[in-house]
């Protein structure tokens, strides 16, 4: 996911989104998934806070970014929470 900063979805959001991010993308960088989970709930109330949202384009993004710093075990781990959410 090296090319995630020429994304169409993520050249089409706002300055202010494209440096939250950054910032997110930053801050997950070399996190195993047990320390990222914090880090996104984190993120995402700051975000609440300041009252910015994505949109479902840049969700998936998001999604994509945070995925693609997962170890294949790490990936693993996250579809079983995953099922878990769905229930």
């Amino acid at each position: 996911m090296e090319n995630w900063r020429n994304s169409q979805a993520f050249l089409s959001m706002d300055a202010k989104k494209r440096q939250k991010v950054e910032e997110l993308f930053n801050m997950l960088k070399g996190k195993n998934i047990n320390d990222a989970l914090p880090v996104v709930t984190s993120w995402n109330m700051k975000l609440k806070q300041e009252n910015i949202s994505f949109t479902q384009q840049e969700n998936e993004l998001l999604s994509q970014l945070f995925l693609a710093e997962l170890s294949p075990a790490q990936m693993k781990q996250f579809e079983f929470l995953k099922s878990f959410m769905k229930k």
